[in-house]
């Protein structure tokens, strides 16, 4: 395994945004912590490329939900086949998704369908 591509990133984790670095390696997507959010509970993480659907950016929004997990910034937005989807804060979200599409070889996720609701 051979590390490819390393990005400063927060990675969005429950309620809050955990500082450290999303690497690309021939092998995997991973994200470890920096020494300080690790310790606060950050998580590390990873996924084999294969298990890579799409790469996009997830759009800024208010929530108070999301208020210190970067949900007023873009964010670059790894979708998983098995339906997960992981949220990462990086400089230039739009660039790091289309290098990150080219380099997986992953399309762009598709539109967001709007909320349904229940008639009855």
């Amino acid at each position: 395994e051979r590390g490819l591509v390393q990005i400063a990133a927060n990675r969005s984790q429950g309620k809050r945004a955990v500082g450290g670095a999303l690497h690309v390696t021939t092998q995997r997507l991973l994200f470890r912590p920096n020494a300080i959010d690790a310790r606060l509970g950050g998580k590390p993480w990873s996924c084999a490329l294969p298990e890579v659907a799409s790469v996009g950016v997830e759009r800024r929004r208010f929530s108070p939900l999301e208020l210190f997990s970067g949900g007023l910034r873009d964010r670059l937005r790894v979708d998983m086949h098995d339906g997960s989807r992981e949220l990462f804060v990086v400089a230039h979200p739009e660039q790091r998704a289309a290098e990150l599409r080219e380099l997986l070889r992953a399309p762009e996720p598709g539109p967001e369908l709007p909320a349904a609701r229940v008639i009855r």
